[in-house]
């Protein structure tokens, strides 16, 4: 029984950490677009004008950045996808940090946040340069 439950355990930790693996310099952010993407107001205005993606060291409750996403189409499936490498190429780079995002629907009469933040990520620079380099015959 012992041994069950922690083959059970040791499985349910692989499949956790497999779903939120870290991404290191993302470039796309997917989402499901809201549930009044295309919802019109009885004005004619539309319920939601746009998205904004949040940028969160890991466990902090404010976001550290917020970029607009604009109000991409979705596909098929309702996700919508948006190339954020511009976006988040003035992200902070801290190798040391991870961080999540949530994307907000926002629409005249205010926004909704995404509940679950995204998987982490990290900003990474390039390695240092090297310096000082001589050609030299030995």
């Amino acid at each position: 029984m012992k041994r069950l439950i922690l083959t059970v355990l040791f499985w349910a930790v692989c499949v956790a950490s497999a779903s939120a693996q870290l991404v290191v310099n993302p470039t796309h952010v997917e989402f499901t677009v809201s549930a009044d993407h295309a919802v019109n107001l009885p004005d004619g205005s539309a319920a939601v004008t746009r998205y904004e993606i949040r940028f969160y060291a890991s466990g902090a409750t404010q976001p550290q950045q917020a970029s607009d996403l604009g109000k991409p189409t979705p596909d098929g499936t309702g996700k919508a996808s948006v190339d954020i490498a511009s976006v988040i190429i003035a992200f902070p780079v801290s190798p040391s940090t991870q961080y999540t995002a949530k994307v907000a629907a926002i629409g005249i009469a205010g926004e909704g946040v995404s509940a679950a933040a995204s998987n982490p990520f990290a900003r990474v620079a390039p390695p240092a340069a090297p310096a000082n380099v001589t050609l030299v015959r030995q």
